[in-house]
């Protein structure tokens, strides 16, 4: 998966200077048939000359950029991916103000895309409530007597929470054509087991647990203190696998029935928590981190429920501090976002607002943003595109003297049926059975959490949605899912910098081109090599 600090190629960096200056609106689109940049697709205004190219290629062609760019103050880096991220949001902003959102009727998606923002943004209405939309759930963490109970409670999908196990569907990794139900390690707040366990980051352990007692105290919360919380974290990270290790996908797949997991970990309730996620029928289930997630299991059931019901509390606080009073978001931006981070200044309420849209109604604001900024010509140029480096790449399948024939032969194969998705979907999202409900910024938070894992609950037993997408076509990214030999790239990195369809083809094989090459690249590495043309796990 490409992300923000990707280096692309210096030909497409020189684009960047002047997409520094935001300025798209929907009725200032470039001139027909003329590059958003420069005379053919580069601006080459980013050129420092003081600097021979000889010597360092990339201060020749973005020096003066970098001389003279501040990055701004809601941003611990900036480039390429972030100037097309803000774009995202600027336009996404405009389609939940526009017309066609602010008078959809009652139930279309329109309304609750245009009340889920609104509610978001209302920071007065949200101060006003206090904590008193967290009573319910608080009440149900204060009725768990056991360990136990609060080990079921925690795989509520209604209770967006950090829960010390964690639970997705995805696809099979070794049965590609069905959905799994995967175990993973989780329940740490910090980023990961080294924040705990490495005396480099003593300096944030300790400002994790100052954070952890001011949320108790400011909730109210005694039952237990910040020390706890942190010393049962800590338990979790020496239980966790290291990140090297979570890489290794023949590591990473244990399948078990759910009498071989009782048997495997018995500490835990499983058949309870399985109910508590909706997944009763579910006769079997994938562990990634195994003996990991049996440690967990142990840890829990030696815990005293005091603890982990403070515990499981400052997680359901912490998680949805955007939505409770701005204290609480202050607090959690101070410790995650400008400690960890290093970003001096939260993100504007309204951008952050654009991305909990995205996450909850993803799909229904994609539809316009596609129809508005994601012309065929695009598309078009993008299957060009993908079948001539494809071709490239099959080319040098067949003449690398280190391979064998029975190897070029499985690679070939592989490369022969990968598929691609440009743009969007060719299916939308249905949201009908979401409920949106005008001034709850918290319930919807937590009704679209519940949304959306009972629509990855109902496809378990049913056959693999090849169309589906993983992304929404206003995300500025690019994805190699290897469970289906597929790569994906939509609408919102397909503009410049990284593509332009009036841009000179060279442009666009520069950039572009460089993430196509990445992403197909992803198919054939250390780890993607291991799933063959059909997506199976095998090596």
């Amino acid at each position: 998966m490409i992300v923000n600090k990707i280096l692309i190629s210096s030909l497409a960096a020189l684009t960047l200077i002047s997409c520094g200056d935001r300025k798209e609106r929907r009725d200032a689109a470039p001139p027909a048939e003329a590059p958003a940049l420069g005379a053919f697709g580069i601006d080459l205004s980013a050129i420092d000359e003081t600097v021979d190219p000889g010597d360092d290629f990339y201060a020749y062609v973005n020096g003066g950029w970098l001389k003279t760019f501040k990055i701004p103050d809601e941003y611990a880096s900036y480039g390429s991916f972030t100037v097309l991220a803000e774009r995202s949001e600027q336009r996404l902003k405009e389609i939940v103000e526009s017309a066609e959102i602010q008078n959809a009727g009652a139930g279309a998606s329109g309304q609750k895309a245009r009340d889920y923002y609104a509610s978001f943004l209302d920071v007065a209405a949200i101060d006003a409530k206090g904590l008193a939309p967290l009573a319910g759930d608080f009440a149900r963490i204060d009725a768990a007597a056991t360990p136990a109970e609060i080990a079921a409670l925690a795989f509520d999908p209604s209770l967006v929470a950090k829960s010390p196990i964690g639970v997705y569907i995805a696809v099979d990794a070794k049965r590609p054509g069905q959905y799994a139900v995967y175990l993973t390690q989780s329940g740490l707040g910090l980023p990961n087991r080294d924040y705990y366990l490495e005396e480099r980051w003593a300096d944030k352990q300790s400002k994790y647990k100052a954070y952890i007692a001011q949320t108790l105290a400011r909730a109210g919360i005694a039952e237990a203190t910040a020390e706890d919380i942190y010393a049962l974290e800590l338990q979790f990270a020496r239980a966790h696998w290291d990140p090297a290790k979570r890489r290794n996908r023949d590591l990473t797949y244990n399948l078990k029935t759910v009498e071989q997991l009782e048997a495997f970990a018995p500490e835990a309730p499983w058949r309870a928590m399985l109910a508590t996620a909706g997944l009763s029928a579910v006769g079997e289930v994938i562990l990634r981190e195994d003996d990991a997630v049996r440690n967990i299991a142990m840890i829990v059931a030696a815990t005293p429920v005091e603890t982990l019901r403070v515990y499981l509390k400052f997680h359901l606080v912490n998680a949805n501090a955007e939505v409770l009073p701005h204290d609480y978001d202050e607090a959690k931006f101070a410790f995650f976002g400008a400690e960890l981070r290093g970003a001096p200044k939260q993100k504007e309420r309204w951008k952050r607002a654009v991305a909990a849209i995205d996450g909850a109604l993803g799909e229904a604001v994609g539809r316009i943003y596609v129809e508005e900024y994601f012309p065929a010509a695009s598309k078009a140029q993008m299957i060009e595109l993908v079948g001539n480096l494809r071709a490239a790449l099959g080319g040098r399948l067949d003449t690398l003297d280190w391979m064998s024939e029975e190897t070029r032969g499985m690679a070939r194969e592989k490369l022969a049926k990968l598929s691609s998705k440009i743009g969007y979907p060719d299916r939308w999202r249905d949201y009908a059975a979401l409920d949106v409900v005008a001034g709850d910024a918290y319930g919807n938070a937590s009704r679209a959490a519940k949304f959306e894992w009972e629509y990855e609950v109902s496809r378990l037993g049913g056959p693999v949605d090849r169309s589906e997408w993983g992304m929404t076509p206003q995300t500025v990214n690019a994805q190699y899912n290897p469970t289906l030999n597929e790569i994906i790239f939509p609408a919102a990195i397909l503009q410049a910098p990284f593509f332009d369809p009036h841009a000179d083809a060279a442009v666009n094989y520069g950039a572009i081109g460089a993430v196509i090459g990445h992403e197909i690249g992803h198919g054939f590495d250390d780890q993607g090599r291991k799933s063959d043309g059909d997506g199976v796990l095998r090596d």
